[in-house]
């Protein structure tokens, strides 16, 4: 059970994340320039960024799942 909330957890925070990340892109774009590119430009940028960020930090988690479970076997 508690494997499924850390799951969870991460998901909601990568997602967050996300939008975060996406809203500060846009928000810097329309600071440059509204009428120009940049805003989507740099809202897209920080999406990728964020989504870049999540694969990562879920990679790590699976990785640190995985290491435990090899020493838990190794240890019986």
């Amino acid at each position: 059970m508690g494997k499924y909330i850390k799951y969870y957890a991460v998901g909601t925070q990568g997602i967050l994340f996300m939008i975060v990340l996406l809203l500060l892109g846009y928000w810097i774009g329309c600071q440059i320039d509204p009428e120009s590119f940049w805003p989507g430009f740099l809202a897209a940028l920080g999406a990728l960024s964020g989504l870049l960020s999540f694969i990562c930090l879920l990679w790590k988690l699976l990785k640190e799942e995985d290491r435990k479970k090899n020493a838990k076997q190794m240890g019986n």
